[in-house]
């Protein structure tokens, strides 16, 4: 429920539903006022049976889903066919048949080398044979036009696009959260590093020279997001009349990050008031060090939570795959 008021808040984000929604209704309208796609006339005689197609055009190609009906010895074949009726510049009117007698060729092959002779026919009007090339008598009968899987296309493209957007919005969300881990994870080193220069007596802005400057001579990306964040504020920062701990303290709430904010309290307490830095910084790096084992611990939890969005997505493909044939030939 906080996933779906987080989505319910988010202005842009049903903005871009609502107009995905308008232009899917509009599609859906436009394919339920035009219909289904118009093309030639079936010829069919008094018991409906189809013995011939009348084309609207022979300059284009034209399709038609008809049934053949097989009738053998023992049971009759049923196939559903689309023909691919192909575009030619001639006119007329002709019979499709096959002379050649192959008996040893098999059924399949001669239904195929029908409809391709069928096609490819360079006539308006195509008389539909009434049996194959090895006398095999065969029935053709119309199957209604449907508009089932244009609109199950809209459907799915709309809930895809929907799923994308929304995604988009968490994984943004998601982003904030890993550099969040990312400063958690360095933290540890970082306060290390402290304790360790300032013990051996630097200062704090020479300690903090020192550490980002350790990070020249490596390519960004080689740098982990707290290490890159820590070179840029030190460039910004440089020449400037600014205490190192104000700048430190201004990240550190700039990302709301508490263990960051404690070293900046110990590092400005120092600097107002001289407390003792070297203890504090090295109490506070075993903490960070610990925080970091329990940081690794939730990644490793979820690698097993981000697994299931791909086998979810696979198991909705499997039932998409499934179903679909189904609903079309509903």
């Amino acid at each position: 429920m906080s996933k779906f008021n987080e989505i319910i808040k988010d202005k842009k984000l049903m903005r871009g539903i609502y107009a995905l929604t308008l232009i899917s209704a509009l599609l859906v309208l436009v394919l339920v006022i035009k219909g289904p796609d118009k093309g030639g006339t079936l010829i069919a005689d008094s018991e409906g049976r189809i013995i011939g197609i009348q084309r609207a055009k022979t300059s284009g190609i034209e399709h038609y889903d008809l049934s053949l009906t097989v009738k053998g010895e023992e049971s009759d074949l049923e196939r559903d066919i689309t023909l691919s009726l192909q575009a030619s510049k001639n006119s007329g009117s002709s019979v499709i048949s096959s002379n050649r007698d192959d008996k040893e060729a098999a059924l399949e092959a001669g239904i195929d080398r029908m409809i391709n002779e069928i096609e490819y026919s360079k006539s308006r009007k195509i008389i539909l044979p009434t049996k194959l090339p090895d006398g095999t008598a065969i029935e053709w009968r119309n199957i209604p036009a449907k508009q089932g899987s244009s609109l199950f296309t809209v459907l799915l493209v709309y809930l895809a696009i929907a799923a994308l957007m929304i995604g988009s919005k968490f994984k943004e969300d998601d982003s904030g959260k890993s550099e969040r881990r990312s400063i958690l994870m360095g933290l540890p080193r970082f306060c290390n590093q402290l304790f360790l220069m300032m013990n051996a007596g630097l200062i704090l802005s020479d300690a903090f020279d020192t550490i980002t400057g350790s990070y020249v001579g490596f390519e960004r990306d080689d740098l982990s997001f707290f290490e890159r964040e820590l070179a840029d504020l030190n460039d910004a920062t440089d020449h400037h009349r600014i205490s190192t701990a104000e700048v430190i303290s201004e990240y550190a709430v700039k990302h709301d990050v508490k263990e960051m904010i404690r070293i900046a309290t110990i590092l400005t307490e120092n600097e107002k008031r001289g407390s003792d830095v070297v203890e504090s910084l090295e109490r506070e790096s075993r903490y960070l060090w610990d925080e970091r084992k329990v940081v690794a611990r939730e990644c490793g939890k979820m690698i097993d939570t981000k697994m299931s969005y791909p086998l979810g997505l696979l198991l909705i493909v499997l039932i998409v795959v499934t179903i679909a044939p189904a609903l079309l030939n509903m």
